[in-house]
């Protein structure tokens, strides 16, 4: 695999934005936009040059109205639907 190039802080927003679009896609994909009442966030990205490591963590919470509430899963499988995906988009645009 080839090594992430030095990421900056404006890489670090695209790829927080890329996570960002992949999350809501597979929520709206999987849940009735109707349904969905409120939707909480939170991507904490550190990148260690040093290690060539990106370190994601995350932070999810929502609310869903009752008649259409969703498998319980829904946030966890949307942010490791995201996670795979980045996989992908970080080697056409953050690898050397």
């Amino acid at each position: 695999m080839k090594k992430l190039k030095k990421l900056d802080d404006n890489d670090l927003d695209e790829i927080v934005d890329f996570l960002y679009d992949e999350v809501f896609k597979f929520i709206n994909f999987n849940v009735s936009s109707k349904g969905i009442k409120d939707i909480d966030i939170n991507f904490e990205i550190l990148f260690e040059e040093n290690d060539n490591i990106l370190d994601i963590k995350t932070d999810m919470s929502a609310d869903f109205d009752k008649l259409s509430e969703p498998n319980s899963n829904i946030l966890s499988k949307s942010c490791d639907n995201a996670l795979e995906l980045l996989d992908v988009y970080l080697d056409e645009h953050f690898r050397e």
